[in-house]
């Protein structure tokens, strides 16, 4: 196969096997046109204690490609799978690759934590150097807002459009780091928004995307969130210049935390599903007992 532009060709292979969305034909496809030293995957969070309930991105190349591997969750734990409990941040997670004996560049690395997962990649990529990995994006941002979910380990998704960074501001992240976006899952065709980034060392002559061709990505999946919580989100552009996580707060313009926060009209929608199924679940008729 010719490796000329074959980033082009990547959406035309999504596939689903195992994955949750289309991951599985794009993870093959890439792994097809790479030269990958080692056949080593991580996935984190997990969030399962078996293969069979869960629909990961590396079960394909497990079991079909037969790759060595680890996974990492916060809440499940099967040493029986390498499965291993551990909450993530950016402070443990090379520490966590260490542990468990990690390749300094693995094949492929799945991160999956829907909320400080730039700091957790920025923070991996700074020790590990993996031939090409994904991560879940807010597909609740337009491509042009460089919004930061806050490194902070008391921060989590609440089930609302607060969760993850916007694609501009991994794509940053990334670059800053020597890996080029080459994919973007848009939700309404291939069922993820997982964004995936190869090693520039490793894309030899095939063109790299611009970050406007993925502007199709941007489709609000989420409820809006009702309690001003889209004001811990940093602008990622100030807070490289600055590093001030105050200053990158107040930098975030209104427009962007309207996708958040959503429209009056929006959030009073969402007030009333939420006392119906309140009252439903309070009135609901009880049982006989026998």
């Amino acid at each position: 196969m010719s490796k000329k532009n074959w980033i082009s060709k990547i959406q035309e292979h999504e596939a689903q096997h195992s994955s949750q969305g289309m991951q599985d034909g794009v993870i093959d496809f890439i792994c097809k046109n790479l030269d990958i030293s080692n056949n080593y995957c991580i996935e984190f969070g997990y969030d399962s204690t078996n293969w069979d309930d869960c629909l990961p991105n590396t079960r394909f190349l497990v079991h079909e490609r037969k790759w060595d591997y680890l996974l990492i969750d916060g809440n499940c734990n099967n040493p029986d799978i390498n499965l291993y409990q551990h909450f993530i941040s950016s402070d443990n997670i090379c520490k966590l690759f260490e542990k468990y004996g990690v390749p300094k560049e693995p094949g492929y690395i799945s991160i999956d934590l829907d909320s400080t997962d730039i700091w957790v990649a920025d923070a991996l990529l700074k020790n590990y150097r993996p031939s090409f990995f994904s991560v879940e994006f807010n597909p609740n941002f337009p491509i042009d807002a460089a919004m930061a979910f806050p490194n902070d380990k008391e921060e989590y998704w609440h089930m609302d459009r607060v969760m993850g960074s916007s694609l501009k501001a991994l794509s940053m992240m990334g670059q800053l780091q020597g890996y080029s976006l080459v994919y973007a899952g848009c939700y309404s065709t291939a069922k993820h928004h997982d964004a995936f980034f190869v090693r520039d060392d490793l894309i030899d002559k095939s063109h790299v995307p611009s970050l406007d061709t993925f502007a199709n990505t941007h489709v609000p999946l989420h409820p809006v969130c009702l309690t001003r919580r889209e004001n811990i989100y940093l602008n990622y552009a100030v807070w490289l210049d600055t590093r001030d996580v105050q200053n990158s707060r107040e930098a975030v313009p209104k427009k962007w935390k309207k996708h958040i926060s959503g429209t009056v009209f929006q959030r009073l929608n969402r007030k009333r599903k939420m006392l119906m199924h309140l009252l439903s679940q309070t009135f609901q008729p009880k049982t006989k007992e026998n």
